[in-house]
C-alpha cells in the first residue's frame, strides 16, 4: 500500500494538489488526510485504534512531526467535511487535467448512519444500515470503468435517490467528456433525469423498475 500511495503522490502531487486553497490553521491536516486514506487501504480500523495498530515509521513516511493525540485526528475529520467543497472541486480538477476521468461511469447512491444529532444534514429516510431510527446522510458516487471515482455528492438523509441524481449530474459533467456513457440502476431512472442526461452530451444504461 505504501508503494502505491508514494507513486501516486509522487507522479500527480496529489495531497498539495487536492489541498490548494484549503486555509485553515490546523496542524497535520494533510498528514491526517494521507493517514486516513492509508488506513483505508489497510487495516481499516476505528479512528481510536490508529495509534496502536500502525508502526511509528508509518507516521514519520507520512509526515508527521510526532504523533498526533486522537482528539487532532477526530478534529481534521472535521475540518475536512467543513472544506469538502473546496477539497472535491480541486480532485475533479485534478482528474480532468490529467484525463483519469472514463468514459464510462457507474453512479450509484447509498446512506450511512452516525450516533448523535448533531449533523445539520442528519435528517431520518430510507436506511440503508437497518438503523430506522438514526438520522443518516446519502451520498453518491461515480466511478470509472478505470475503477477511477469521478464525483461525490452528499445530501440529507431523506432525499430521494431520483432526486439525488440531479447532484450528480451537475458534479459529473465538470468532469466528462462528451459521449460518456453512465451506468445506474432503476434509483435515478426518471424521465428528467434521462432528458438531461443527454442534453448534456452523456449517453446512459439503467435499469427500468418493475
Amino acid at each position: 500500500n505504501i508503494v502505491l500511495f508514494d507513486k501516486v503522490n509522487a507522479r500527480f502531487d496529489f495531497f498539495e494538489q487536492v489541498f490548494k486553497g484549503v486555509s485553515t490553521k490546523a496542524k497535520n491536516l494533510k498528514e491526517s488526510s494521507k493517514l486516513f486514506i492509508y488506513n483505508r487501504l489497510g487495516k481499516c480500523v476505528s479512528i481510536n485504534r490508529i495509534k496502536s495498530v500502525y508502526p511509528v515509521e508509518l507516521f514519520e513516511h507520512l509526515d508527521f512531526k510526532k504523533i498526533p493525540g486522537d482528539r487532532t485526528f477526530y478534529r481534521n475529520i472535521e475540518r475536512i467535511g467543513k472544506h469538502h467543497k473546496i477539497i472535491l472541486a480541486n480532485y475533479q480538477g485534478l482528474v480532468k487535467k490529467n484525463k483519469l476521468a472514463s468514459e464510462k461511469q457507474f453512479a450509484d447512491f447509498s446512506s450511512s448512519y452516525f450516533e448523535g444529532d448533531k449533523s445539520e444534514m442528519g435528517e431520518i429516510g430510507y436506511s440503508r444500515d437497518n438503523q430506522p431510527g438514526k438520522k443518516q446522510v446519502n451520498f453518491g458516487i461515480s466511478t470509472g470503468m478505470n475503477g477511477i471515482p469521478s464525483a461525490l455528492t452528499i445530501q440529507k438523509g431523506n432525499v430521494q435517490d431520483k432526486k439525488h441524481m440531479k447532484f450528480m449530474l451537475n458534479a459529473v459533467k465538470k468532469v466528462l467528456s462528451k459521449k460518456s456513457l453512465l451506468i445506474f440502476d432503476c434509483g435515478g431512472n426518471t424521465k428528467s433525469n434521462k432528458e438531461k442526461i443527454l442534453n448534456l452530451g452523456f449517453n446512459y444504461l439503467t435499469l427500468k423498475a418493475k
